[in-house]
C-alpha cells in the first residue's frame, strides 16, 4: 500500500512521510464547547462537506479535476497509461469515480485539522483564532499526536492534506502519476486489477475533496475524510444531531483505544498532547474544568497540558493563567477597611 500511495498519491505520500519524520503534530481549531465533548464523550465528530463554512470547496476541486480530462488528449493518455497495465483499467477507474461522484459529493464526512509548530504550543495561530469558533464566545484547540502509521486502519478513515493547488499544479500532479505508472509497470501489472482501480479511485476523490485555493496557504489543513457508503467502518457510529439550529447527520470517530480491531494510539491520554485555550474572558474556569477533564481520562500531570491565551485588540499576546492574588488584594480581603 505504501507503494501504491507513492505511485498514485505522490504529493501526499511525500507530505506524510515529513510529517512522520519531522514528528510534526496535528491541532484541531474548534468551540470550547465541542472540545469539552470531544473529551468527554471520546469521539469525534465527522460533518458533512456541505455543512463546511464554504461548502463549494469540494466543487472547485471536481471542477479541476473535470478540466484536466476536459483538455486535449489527456483523458485518452491517461486511460492508456493505466491499460498498460490491465486492459480497461484506465475507463473502468474513471467511470467507477463517475459514479460514485454524486454519493461523494453529498455523503463525504470530514474533520479540519491543520499542521501546529513548535512556536505555536502557548498561543496558538491568530489567522485560526479569526476563522474557526467565531459563533462561541470561547474557543480552544486541540494539539494532537500522530498515530503510528495504520494504527487505525479498521476505521477506514483517509488522512489527506490539503493541496493548494491551480489548474496548472494539478496537471502537473496528475501527469507525473502518469509517469510513475510507466515506471512501476512490472509491479502494476503482479496487482490484481480491482487492487489498481481502487487506489484510482482514491486518488480521484482525494484530490477532489483536499483541493483548496492558494489564497488558504497559510492554514496548513489536512482533512480526516470518511466515506460510509463507499468505505464503511463498524467501529463509527452515524447520529442525527442539530448543530445551530441545523439538523444534519454526523458521524462520531471513537477516541478510544482497541487493540482487538487495530486501533491504538487514538485514546485522549494518547492522542491529546495539550489544550490551548484561545481569546476569552473565560480562561481561568476553563483551565480547571480542561485540567478535570484530562485527569478524568487517565493523562498524567494535566495541569500542565492546558495553556490559557489571549490577544489584546493590537494582537499582544496575554497570560491569562491562574495568577496570585497582589499583597494588597490579599491584605484588602483579609482586613477590610472601613
Amino acid at each position: 500500500m505504501r507503494r501504491l500511495g507513492s505511485i498514485f498519491m505522490p504529493y501526499a505520500k511525500r507530505q506524510m512521510d515529513r510529517v512522520r519524520k519531522s514528528g510534526k503534530r496535528m491541532v484541531h481549531y474548534t468551540s470550547a464547547e465541542n472540545l469539552f465533548n470531544i473529551i468527554d464523550s471520546q469521539t469525534m465528530w465527522l460533518r458533512n462537506t456541505n455543512c463546511m463554512d464554504d461548502y463549494s470547496e469540494v466543487q472547485h476541486g471536481y471542477s479541476l479535476l473535470l478540466q484536466f480530462f476536459q483538455e486535449g488528449t489527456n483523458r485518452t493518455d491517461f486511460c492508456a497509461a493505466l491499460d498498460s497495465c490491465h486492459a480497461g483499467l484506465g475507463q473502468g477507474s474513471l467511470a467507477l469515480f463517475d459514479q460514485w461522484w454524486l454519493n461523494i459529493r453529498f455523503n463525504t464526512y470530514i474533520c479540519s485539522i491543520s499542521e501546529h509548530h513548535d512556536k505555536e504550543d502557548m498561543h496558538g495561530r491568530l489567522s485560526m483564532w479569526r476563522a474557526f469558533g467565531q459563533q462561541s464566545q470561547a474557543r480552544a484547540a486541540m494539539v494532537m499526536r500522530v498515530p503510528p502509521q495504520g494504527s487505525g486502519e479498521a476505521l477506514r478513515l483517509i488522512l489527506s492534506p490539503v493541496a493548494y493547488f491551480g489548474y496548472d499544479q494539478v496537471r502537473a500532479q496528475i501527469l507525473r502519476v502518469m509517469r510513475n505508472v510507466g515506471s512501476n509497470l512490472k509491479f502494476l501489472q503482479s496487482l490484481p486489477t480491482d487492487t489498481v482501480k481502487t487506489m484510482v479511485f482514491y486518488m480521484l476523490v482525494s484530490a477532489a475533496v483536499s483541493l483548496k485555493h492558494e489564497g488558504f496557504l497559510e492554514e496548513k489543513e489536512w482533512r480526516i475524510i470518511y466515506l460510509p457508503q463507499a468505505n464503511h467502518s463498524v467501529l463509527i457510529e452515524k447520529a442525527d444531531v442539530v448543530i445551530r439550529g441545523v439538523p444534519q447527520t454526523v458521524y462520531k470517530v471513537p477516541l478510544r483505544e482497541d487493540p482487538p480491531n487495530g486501533v491504538v494510539g487514538v485514546g485522549i491520554s494518547t492522542l491529546i498532547e495539550r489544550i490551548i485555550i484561545g481569546p476569552t474572558v473565560y480562561g481561568v474556569p476553563m483551565y480547571s474544568t480542561f485540567v478535570e477533564s484530562l485527569r478524568k481520562e487517565g493523562v498524567a500531570n494535566p495541569e500542565t497540558r492546558v495553556v490559557v491565551r489571549a490577544f489584546q485588540s493590537d494582537h499582544k499576546e496575554i497570560d491569562q493563567a491562574p495568577q496570585s492574588p497582589s499583597p494588597l488584594l490579599v491584605s484588602s480581603v483579609i482586613e477590610p477597611q472601613s
